[in-house]
């Protein structure tokens, strides 16, 4: 394996040295992480996210930064209509009367562009005193709270890392917050100025709307094209166009081991009926695909020669490409990688393989329905 990172990374450039980082793959442990984190903010708390529920862990997040404002310390919240529309106003309101400073992105109203209807803000990021921050696929629900706790065990992921690229989400919340309705104006935030101790480099990588578009796909384009042992790919809502299924079946039939984890309880089945329409010809090339069982699989990340790491919010469809806000982070060198791939490796204890006679074995009703699904990839 090419020790190199350089060669995994679109625009070395960008990167930037000196972080300190952690794959967080247990939810618990990551809200547990994160309520930590808020209660010894001492500057400012920025949260955003897709859906901040009215539920057992939207109440703890709640109190957590009502406490904070009480302080005194500014905490500034964006959710998404959409995402949050089962989540009422006056939740939000209680948060605005405690003194959080609350942003409701693209509000569904009648008079709303239709254009802005479809744009939404999937992404998940928390950032404390400018020190360090959380990037990852979990929402502010029960969901991913633990079975024995009450929650419904979903399945995700999140990286904890401190260094210079919360300076780079940082800038991102605050043009979240600019296209927000809002009630607070932005509070100053000092450039990241913590020790530099970490040896991760890393980059901070978004889609905003049309708007960088494709920096995160063509992210994972340059990484895959440049594979030379393994591929390991852990995604929710896996719809790839062609071009990325080109590129898997190229490094697959070039000897790389390409690995693929998806859901086999899904909250949208539509879309895991979809997939499985594209998972004859995976297969065939040597591509091997694996379904994670018991809860609901929501990460969205992935490990190439365990040097060249995401974790974020972007699915592999066409929602994440052309609607949605979205932000990755991703890391270089063998130090967080290889925390990644064995990450994957444990989980794929918990998946079972799929194989071509279960695809034939669907039934020709499943395999239409999930052609016709995939053909309308881009409605889903």
């Amino acid at each position: 394996m090419d020790t190199d990172w350089t060669r995994y990374s679109l625009d070395a450039g960008a990167v930037r040295a000196g972080h300190s980082a952690e794959p967080v793959t247990d939810c618990r442990r990551a809200f547990a992480l994160m309520l930590a984190r808020i209660s010894r903010a001492k500057k400012y708390v920025l949260l955003e996210t897709y859906n901040f529920a009215d539920d057992m862990v939207g109440r703890i997040f709640a109190a957590a930064l009502t406490r904070k404002a009480g302080e005194g310390v500014p905490v500034f919240v964006i959710y998404d209509a959409a995402g949050s529309l089962d989540t009422k106003t006056e939740f939000f309101d209680g948060l605005r009367r405690a003194g959080v400073a609350v942003g409701e992105y693209h509000p569904l109203e009648p008079l709303h562009s239709i254009r802005n209807f479809f744009r939404r803000n999937h992404r998940k990021m928390l950032v404390v005193d400018g020190l360090e921050a959380f990037v990852g696929g979990m929402n502010i629900t029960a969901e991913f709270a633990h079975r024995e706790e009450g929650g419904q065990g979903w399945k995700d992921c999140v990286a904890h890392f401190d260094g210079p690229c919360v300076d780079d989400i940082t800038v991102l919340f605050w043009e979240s917050w600019r296209r927000c309705r809002r009630t607070a104006r932005p509070v100053p935030c000092e450039a990241w100025s913590g020790p530099v101790t970490g040896g991760v480099m890393a980059q901070a990588v978004s889609v905003s709307g049309t708007r960088n578009r494709r920096s995160i796909r063509r992210g994972y384009w340059h990484a895959i094209e440049n594979a030379s042992e393994s591929i390991y790919i852990t995604n929710a809502y896996f719809l790839p166009g062609i071009g990325t299924i080109r590129r898997l079946t190229k490094a697959a039939k070039r000897g790389v081991d390409v690995r693929l984890i998806m859901p086999s309880v899904t909250d949208h089945p539509y879309v895991r009926w979809a997939a499985w329409s594209i998972f004859p010809k995976l297969l065939r090339a040597g591509i091997k695909i694996y379904e994670w069982q018991g809860t609901v699989l929501h990460a969205k990340t992935a490990v190439v020669d365990g040097m060249w790491s995401t974790v974020g919010s972007h699915n592999l469809d066409h929602r994440s490409l052309y609607y949605n806000l979205e932000l990755n982070l991703n890391l270089l060198g063998e130090e967080f990688g290889s925390k990644m791939k064995a990450a994957f490796e444990d989980d794929l204890k918990n998946c079972r393989p799929v194989s071509l006679s279960d695809c034939k074995g669907k039934g020709a009703l499943f395999n239409m329905a999930g052609r016709l699904l995939y053909w309308l990839r881009f409605l889903l």
